[in-house]
C-alpha cells in the first residue's frame, strides 16, 4: 500500500515538475518573441538623443510627432496603402482561383486533373527567387512593370501552390454525398462551389487568407524587383530605404515609427482573426457526412 501510494505521489510530482518547465520554458520563449516588438514600440516614441543615451530606457516624454514625420515627411503614408491596395487585391486573387482550383483536384479524378496536382506540388517546392527572372523579363516587355496591380498577380502565383495544397486536403474531407443531395436537387457546379463547398472550407480559407496577408505584407525581393516608381513603393520598400538613408543624420525615433506602422496592421489582424486561424489549422480533416 504505502509503495504503491509512495510511487502515485512520484509520479504526481514528476508531472507538476515537468508541467512548471513546460510553462517556464513556454514563458521564456514568448518574452523572447515579444520584447523586439515591444522595443520597437517604445523607441518610436524617443528623440535621438534619448536613443543615444540609453537605448533600452523607457521614453520620458513619447514623442508622437514622430509617428507624423513618417507618415507625412517619410511619404509612409502612400506606401501603407500602396501595400493595402496590394494586400487586398492579391487575396481576392489567391482566394478566389485557388479555392477553384482546390475544389476541381480535390473532387474530380481523371489523368489531367492528377497532372495538375503534380504540377502543383512541384511548384510548391521551387524557390519564388527563381521566378522572378522569367517573370520580370515578360513584364518588361508587356510593359506592366512599376503595376501594383502586376505585382498583386505575382503574389497571387507565388502564393498558390501551397494555398490549393492546403485548401484541397480540406475539400477532400467533405463528404460527397451533401455534393450529391445538392446535384440531384439541381444544383449546378456553379451553386455548389460558392454555397456549399466555400461556406464549409471557411476555417482553411482563414488559414490561407493570413498566411497571404502575412506574406504579401512583408515581402520585399518581388516589389524592389518589379518597383521602380517611388509613388508605388509598399511599405517594405519604403521600411528599407528609411534604414539605409546613406546619410549619418538618421532620425532613429522616426525610423522605428516606420518599424511600428509596418507592425501594428499584422499585430491587429493575427489578434482579431487568432481563434479563426487555430481553428483552420485545427479543421484539416474538413467536415464528415
Amino acid at each position: 500500500m504505502n509503495k504503491r501510494g509512495s510511487g502515485k505521489v512520484r509520479e504526481s510530482r514528476g508531472t507538476v515538475v515537468s508541467r512548471w518547465i513546460i510553462r517556464a520554458f513556454l514563458i521564456i520563449w514568448c518574452l523572447l518573441v515579444a520584447f523586439p516588438v515591444i522595443w520597437v514600440l517604445h523607441t518610436s516614441l524617443k528623440s535621438n538623443q534619448e536613443f543615444f543615451s540609453n537605448p533600452w530606457a523607457l521614453p520620458t516624454a513619447p514623442r508622437w510627432s514622430n509617428f507624423v514625420s513618417a507618415w507625412n515627411e517619410a511619404n509612409f503614408g502612400a506606401y501603407f496603402f500602396n501595400s493595402i491596395f496590394t494586400v487586398v487585391l492579391t487575396l481576392a486573387i489567391t482566394l478566389l482561383i485557388t479555392g477553384a482550383t482546390a475544389f476541381v483536384i480535390a473532387k474530380y479524378n481523371n489523368w489531367t486533373i492528377r497532372a495538375l496536382e503534380k504540377f502543383y506540388m512541384v511548384a510548391m517546392m521551387v524557390p519564388a527567387v527563381l521566378m522572378l527572372v522569367p517573370l520580370y523579363y515578360f513584364a518588361d516587355s508587356m510593359r506592366m512593370t512599376d503595376s501594383l496591380i502586376w505585382l498583386s498577380i505575382i503574389y497571387a502565383i507565388q502564393g498558390m501552390p501551397f494555398s490549393v495544397f492546403l485548401l484541397a486536403g480540406f475539400m477532400r474531407g467533405i463528404h460527397n454525398a451533401l455534393l450529391e443531395a445538392a446535384t440531384i436537387d439541381g444544383a449546378s457546379q456553379f451553386t455548389l462551389f460558392f454555397r456549399i463547398i466555400m461556406p464549409l472550407t471557411k476555417p482553411s480559407l482563414f488559414v490561407v487568407a493570413l498566411l497571404n496577408i502575412m506574406g504579401t505584407w512583408n515581402e520585399y525581393i518581388t516589389a524592389l524587383t518589379f518597383i521602380r516608381d517611388e509613388t508605388k513603393y509598399t511599405i517594405a520598400i519604403g521600411l528599407s530605404y528609411l534604414t539605409n538613408s546613406g546619410t549619418y543624420d538618421v532620425n532613429y525615433g522616426r525610423t522605428f515609427a516606420g518599424l511600428a506602422i509596418a507592425l501594428i496592421p499584422i499585430l491587429i489582424v493575427y489578434g482579431i482573426f487568432q481563434k479563426q486561424l487555430q481553428s483552420g489549422l485545427s479543421s484539416s480533416d474538413g467536415v464528415k457526412g
